[in-house]
Order: C-alpha cells, then sequence, then structure tokens
C-alpha cells in the first residue's frame, strides 16, 4: 500500500510540472490585453485608410469619365471637321479647332486627374506602410506603374501643347477664309479636283497651313480612320470605367490593405484562443489543492 501511495504521489507530482505555466506563458498572458488592444486599433486603421482610398479612387474614376467623354466629343469633332472640309472651309475650320479646344480640356483634366491620383496613392502608401511595417510586411506601389504614371502625363502635356497650336492655326485659318472667300472657293476646288493655279496654290499654303482644308482625298481618309480608331479606345476606356463604378471595383491597395487587415484578425483570433487556454489552465491550478503537500502529511500521519 505504502509503495502504490507512493507511485501516485509521484504522478501527480509529474502530472503538476507538465501543468504549470512557463515564464513566456507567464508574461504573455499579462501581456495579451495590451497586444489585443494593439491589434484592434490596426486593423481598424487598415480598413479605415483602405474606404477612404477606395473613396478617392471612385472620385478620380469619375473625373476621368468626364475626361474621357470631353475627348470623345472632341474626337468626333475632329472626325467630322476632316468629312466636311470639301463642302465647306469654314465650317470645318470651326469644327476642328472647337475639337481641338475640348481635347486640350480634356487634356488639362486628365493630367491633374493623373497628378492628383499619383499623390494621393504616395500619401496612403506611407500610411499604409506605417501601420503593416510593424507586423514584418510592406505596401509598394509597382515600379512599373509609377514609370507607366509618367510616361503618360509627359504623353497628354505633350498633346494639350500640340492641339494648342493646332487651335491657333484654325482660328487664322478661318479668319483668312472670312476675309478673303475667294481663297474659301479655291480651296474647295483643290478638295474637289485637286487643280489651281501654282500662285494660288502658294496662298493656300500660307493661309491654310496645318489645317484640315489642305489634306487630301487620300490622306484624309487615313486620318479619319485613325481619328475613329481613337474615338473607339475612348469609347472602350469610358465604358471600362463605367463598369467598374457600377460593379463598385475598388483600388488596388485597397484590396492589399484588407487582405493585411484580414491577415491581422486571423492571427488575433489564434491569440485569443491561446490566451483563453492559457487562462483556463491557470484558474485549474490556482483552485487545485497542493497533492504533495497533503500526500507529505498522510506519509509523515502513516
Amino acid at each position: 500500500m505504502a509503495g502504490d501511495q507512493g507511485d501516485s504521489l509521484l504522478c501527480e507530482d509529474v502530472q503538476q510540472q507538465d501543468e504549470d505555466l512557463s515564464p513566456e506563458e507567464i508574461i504573455f498572458l499579462k501581456e495579451f490585453p495590451i497586444i489585443k488592444e494593439e491589434l484592434e486599433v490596426d486593423i481598424k486603421k487598415l480598413h479605415a485608410l483602405a474606404d477612404d482610398i477606395n473613396t478617392t479612387h471612385r472620385t478620380f474614376t469619375k473625373t476621368n469619365m468626364l475626361a474621357t467623354s470631353i475627348t470623345v466629343v472632341s474626337d468626333t469633332m475632329g472626325i467630322l471637321g476632316l468629312v466636311l472640309a470639301p463642302s465647306t472651309v469654314g465650317g470645318s475650320l470651326v469644327l476642328s479647332a472647337v475639337g481641338k479646344v475640348l481635347g486640350t480640356a480634356a487634356g488639362f483634366t486628365s493630367i491633374f486627374t493623373d497628378v492628383m491620383e499619383h499623390f494621393q496613392n504616395q500619401k496612403a502608401q506611407t500610411q499604409a506602410s506605417t501601420l503593416v511595417s510593424t507586423h514584418n510586411h510592406e505596401v509598394e506601389e509597382p515600379q512599373g506603374k509609377t514609370v507607366f504614371s509618367i510616361m503618360s502625363v509627359g504623353k497628354k502635356a505633350y498633346d494639350c501643347g500640340s492641339n494648342i497650336r493646332d487651335v491657333k492655326r484654325n482660328i487664322h485659318a478661318f479668319q483668312i477664309a472670312r476675309a478673303h472667300p475667294r481663297l474659301a472657293t479655291a480651296a474647295k476646288r483643290l478638295l474637289t479636283t485637286g487643280q489651281v493655279s501654282a500662285r494660288r496654290s502658294m496662298q493656300l499654303q500660307r493661309a491654310f497651313k496645318g489645317t484640315a482644308v489642305l489634306i487630301k482625298k487620300n490622306a484624309r481618309m487615313l486620318c479619319s480612320a485613325m481619328a475613329g480608331f481613337s474615338l473607339c479606345q475612348d469609347v472602350v476606356t469610358l465604358l471600362t470605367d463605367w463598369k467598374q463604378l457600377k460593379e463598385g471595383e475598388g483600388s488596388k491597395m485597397a484590396e492589399e490593405l484588407r487582405a493585411h487587415a484580414r491577415e491581422l484578425e486571423r492571427k488575433l483570433t489564434e491569440l485569443t484562443q491561446l490566451y483563453e487556454s492559457l487562462q483556463q489552465q491557470k484558474l485549474f491550478q490556482e483552485k487545485r489543492p497542493r497533492s504533495s503537500s497533503s500526500g507529505g502529511a498522510t506519509g509523515s500521519l502513516a
């Protein structure tokens, strides 16, 4: 009996040692409420930042849709200017000039939107990196996208400058056509028959150089085809942006931030389960009587 009782006490001592909390677990129990609060704050900030990024993205998308719509009108008027050149010189010049003005306005709007969106993304990226870097993650904007944005803005700026020069040429040519109707008549004859005197041809070159009035039939058809292709691209872009707005598609950076937030939520769930398990183990130890001391007393009484 004494041997069996000793073996039982030894097993209880081993079980007690196995169930004792380690120093790291004790520290974790003390620090978990702080860890939990910090994680919950970071998760809320990540979701809030993602919402702000999506709101800004939708605003810029709407502005881009407006600019693209103006570009569609500009391209249409440019095509009409080319088509009507043989029949009405003045109307062709007016349509071309107005189309270029609209194209310039759309270009400046698009440049402003692209620049503002770039700076907003940089600001959001800095805020996101501050939150995410504390959890050994990074949020970076793809380098290729930055280079593409710079090139796109540069091209749009060049197009705006070219449009402004074309507007000046068309306005100047329209003023000449109104002041000298015979030149306008000669321009029509040149476009329809291709036959004018050498002297008149030089006058037309000086008056209408750089405008649709002097573009020959084959070249005019080619320009119309290119303008039509550009018009189709703008319509496709407009429909794509409209579809994104309708479906509520957000920014890729916002999606990445939400993914980080979900990862932190998963980590918080795991830590919470571990904390509850250790807490139960601690309560069990506090309520359990010390078997070794009671066993020692029993042994001495025997």
